[in-house]
């Protein structure tokens, strides 16, 4: 069930892969997560077996690449979500493990934007070279120049004529006092 690629897909650099050993950590975290409630004990006999279904199908859907501009991200089997991150927006990528991770060979890496929620994906192979050409590509990308430097000179000639303005405006209203 492969969608067509779309604009977001254009230009692509890498794709991302993900470890399959991920499904044992969902299934496990929502185990533990039912364990801690005692409604939730009673549902575990329904989870156990349906559960490993559940997100078998979510890391089937599950795919991601780093294109000349961004990150683009998706998944969801019965919830689908879409997640690009500009490049020039990422502030940090990070990667991390708890001991259940750890355990099972398996990181988190947290992609930090400007004036956004961090975004967190589970199960990055090879996580550390994935963050570097990540990282790589945005500082090639913020030192390249780029066509935004003739529409900021444009911005600053207008906010000049605004204040000259201002300026103008003001000294009227102080010489008709």
């Amino acid at each position: 069930m492969q969608e067509e690629a779309g604009y977001a897909d254009s230009d692509q650099i890498m794709s991302v892969e993900f470890d399959k050993k991920i499904i044992i950590y969902w299934w496990l975290m929502a185990n533990l997560g039912l364990l801690t409630s005692f409604i939730g004990i009673p549902l575990m006999l329904i989870w156990l077996p349906f559960g490993w279904i559940v997100h078998q199908k979510q890391y089937e859907h599950m795919s991601g690449a780093l294109t000349a501009r961004s990150l683009n991200m998706r998944m969801g089997w019965l919830f689908k979500k879409q997640q690009n991150i500009a490049l020039d927006k990422l502030t940090d990528v990070s990667i991390s493990e708890g001991p259940i991770l750890k355990a099972l060979g398996v990181v988190k890496m947290q992609f930090e934007t400007a004036g956004a929620a961090p975004f967190i994906l589970s199960g990055v192979k090879n996580a550390d070279q994935f963050r570097d050409v990540v990282l790589q590509h945005r500082d090639s990308l913020m030192a390249a120049p780029s066509s935004q430097s003739s529409s900021s000179t444009e911005s600053s000639d207008v906010l000049i004529e605004i204040r000259d303005l201002l300026k103008e405006i003001n000294t009227n209203l102080s010489s008709e006092e």
